[in-house]
């Protein structure tokens, strides 16, 4: 009766506190992360239990074979404190490395770890995968990977049973309604007939995925035969057509408000077509509206090229001016990796100016041009990147052979570099520009700077030697942005950034009006459609300040 009374008080009595003793690999909060009890929650002997053996597990995936746990329970003033006593013991290192079963070779690179590393199974478990992986890629479908560790004489085993080579007998869709199954087809790595492999199974997945009309996509491997193998893709088909709507509030004072009608599988060949109006106005009654098409064709022939076509019409009311600009680009892209792709364009535009009042005679109407780049993106994600590289060379040639009023030639370069710290992200990018005039540009089509998109803090379009209204361009750019975005509670972040950046028709920094820079803070909301940024930047070399709003970070 009494044992009774004590527990079923244990039960009812909150914990207040908990402590660690001796652990010195591991820290407290790394321990708390696994356990299921916490300080304000009632006390259970079944939770404490639970929690010895997940500390257990944490200190073997470190590398300890001879963790042990004491938790003491000590009652005061109706409340109770848990210190779990941890005695970490023997971490012993790897002697010897050993493969069995495959050519240590051509293993060497797969391996994550290596003598005198302690026995850590992440590292483990991704050389069994990387291992597998290997040979999956190289057609043995069903090569699986075990491993052993003996911490008494250091050895780490992997014994490897590749199986029989497969090879792909059949590929079958299910679940299609709308959508063709060449459209899916397509978008596979391989064919019929081709040897497994399981990476090509997995890109092929991704590209499916990628075009934004199935919900789901799963792959299964069914065995067929002792040397082959039949792939079924099952696939959940989304509603193909997309209306999104927008308003919002620039700063300083106006509005904006913005459309986009896409279809995503146009004529069920999975071609996209997207519309998309806007039109903004600001307390100055300055107004822009633009009409954008897009139409494009992904992976056309056996090369997999992809095309589009842009055309589009804006008509804007400056203060000295107004603009009415129409044209058209028309890409063909080709994709070689994953982080790889070169594209070529054409493209035409035609500006026209009526000037409200005199402005210089440096505005000629045609642009037509062909342009060249090669996008490097290493980035592991696109909205929100935590590490990566990001490169993007371009070169444009206007005029000449092709004709219009504007001749010129631009080299353009743009990098972007994110490292994380701690939770927390350092982003920096950089853009060089140069343009040459060959036989005289129309001061629209130079470079310009300032605006939340490259030096925050100045006027859109507020730097630079040649005019056009108050809108100012030069030949020759140079902006770098770095920002340091700090992780905070409910989807918040904070941000402090540093831009610099020049704009002139010659390469001359001392005592340069077209040299500046600037700093500020920002506020991040991060969405389920991406980072909503307020960003305050104050001007380094000027007085004031200007404040922004906008969606997804400025890179």
């Amino acid at each position: 009766m009494i044992t009774l009374a004590v527990t079923l008080f244990l039960f009812a009595t909150p914990i207040e506190k908990i402590y660690f003793q001796g652990n010195e690999t591991v820290s407290n909060g790394a321990l708390l992360q696994e356990m299921l009890s916490r300080e304000g929650d009632e006390y259970s002997d079944a939770a404490i239990g639970f929690d010895v053996e997940k500390i257990k597990r944490l200190y073997r995936t470190e590398g300890f074979f001879e963790t042990e746990i004491e938790p003491e329970v000590e009652k005061r003033d109706d409340a109770i404190t848990v210190f779990f006593k941890i005695n970490e013991g023997y971490r012993p290192r790897i002697q010897q490395i050993a493969i069995h079963g495959g050519e240590e070779s051509n293993l060497a690179r797969h391996v994550e770890i290596e003598r005198g590393d302690f026995f850590v199974e992440d590292k483990i478990g991704n050389t069994r995968q990387n291992i597998e992986e290997y040979y999956k890629e190289r057609g043995f479908a069903y090569a699986d990977v075990r491993s052993s560790a003996n911490p008494d004489s250091g050895i780490l085993t992997f014994t490897i049973d590749k199986g029989l080579l497969h090879y792909v007998r059949d590929i079958d869709i299910t679940g299609l309604n709308q959508c063709e199954e060449r459209v899916l087809q397509r978008e596979l790595e391989f064919k019929k007939g081709d040897l497994f492999n399981g990476t090509k199974l997995r890109n092929s997945q991704r590209n499916i995925y990628g075009l934004g009309f199935f919900s789901t996509i799963s792959a299964q491997i069914v065995r067929s035969a002792s040397d082959s193998v039949d792939i079924i893709f099952s696939v959940r088909e989304l509603e193909s057509r997309v209306l999104n709507f927008g308003a919002g509030v620039s700063v300083p004072l106006g509005f904006l408000t913005s459309l986009t009608i896409e279809e995503l599988n146009l004529f069920n060949q999975g071609h996209r077509l997207q519309i998309h109006p806007s039109f903004e106005i600001n307390i100055e009654r300055e107004w822009e509206t633009r009409l954008e098409f897009r139409y494009v064709i992904p992976n056309i022939t056996r090369y997999r090229f992809t095309f589009s076509f842009q055309p589009y019409v804006s008509y804007e009311q400056e203060k000295d001016f107004t603009r009415r600009t129409r044209g058209d680009e028309f890409w063909i892209s080709k994709k070689f990796t994953d982080h790889l792709q070169l594209s070529a364009a054409h493209q035409y535009k035609r500006v026209t100016i009526r000037e409200k009042v005199a402005l210089p005679d440096t505005i000629k109407g045609a642009t037509n041009s062909v342009s060249l780049q090669l996008m490097a993106d290493y980035r592991e994600e696109f909205f929100n990147p935590q590490f990566g590289v990001f490169m993007l060379p371009a070169v444009e040639y206007a005029g000449g052979v092709f004709g219009g009023d504007n001749d010129f030639l631009r080299f353009e370069i743009e990098g972007r570099f994110f490292l994380p710290i701690l939770k927390n992200i350092l982003a920096q990018r950089f853009r060089l520009g140069v343009l040459h005039p060959l036989n005289g540009v129309a001061v629209y089509e130079k470079f310009y700077l300032g605006g939340q998109y490259s030096l925050r803090g100045y006027a859109e379009r507020s730097i630079g030697p040649d005019s056009l209204g108050d809108e100012k361009y030069g030949n020759l750019l140079g902006n770098y942005n770095l920002e340091f975005r700090v992780a905070l509670p409910a989807s918040l972040g904070l941000v402090g950034f540093f831009d610099v950046g020049y704009c002139d028709n010659e390469v001359f920094f001392e005592d340069s009006d077209y040299l500046k820079a600037s700093a500020g803070l920002g506020l991040r909301y991060y969405s389920p459609i991406g980072p909503i940024r307020l960003d305050c930047g104050f001007p380094l070399m000027d007085s004031g300040f200007e404040l922004y709003v906008g969606l997804y970070h400025i890179f």
